[in-house]
């Protein structure tokens, strides 16, 4: 059966060596299905099996398609874009971060650079998740304000 199985295949993937691997599939997975198969419950189940392994494939494709279709535009968007502005404020906000008090620095890093939470930072630091709040709360309004200063310049 696997010739003709292959031929079907084929036909809706429209590739050999796909409708071979997925014919071997199949194949594979009705060894370890069946022990003494009824020979027309066998080739009915076979066949519907190559048919809906093809059509999984197909589904796959379309999902391939879209994600390269995506990356695409997000690479050529991301070429448009002025890679040396987004380095230049990335340097603004590295440099304010820098300029916090201590311990304001140490959590804002914890938690926006470690991507801990309050609760795991304030378990590190030995202090209370409202105090890493607030600590959170200062760095960000210092951040927004001396932000737009410094950008200006």
């Amino acid at each position: 059966m696997y010739p003709s199985l292959v031929r079907f295949a084929e036909s809706i993937v429209e590739s050999d060596d796909e409708a071979k691997d997925i014919v071997s599939e199949v194949m594979a997975s009705a060894w370890n299905r069946f022990n003494e198969p009824d020979e027309p419950v066998y080739e009915s189940w076979l066949y519907a099996s190559v048919r809906n392994a093809c059509i999984n494939s197909l589904k796959h494709r379309q999902v391939e398609q879209r994600n390269a279709d995506s990356l695409t535009e997000a690479t050529s968007f991301d070429m448009k874009s002025n890679y040396a502005e987004h380095e230049r404020r990335l340097r603004v906000v590295e440099g304010i971060v820098g300029d916090l008090p201590e311990p304001t620095r140490t959590i804002l890093k914890c938690c926006y650079w470690e991507k801990k939470t309050y609760k795991e930072t304030a378990e590190q630091m030995g202090l209370s998740p409202d105090t890493i709040k607030k600590h959170i709360s200062k760095a960000l309004s210092i951040l927004r304000s001396t932000f737009n200063e410094r950008s200006e310049k």
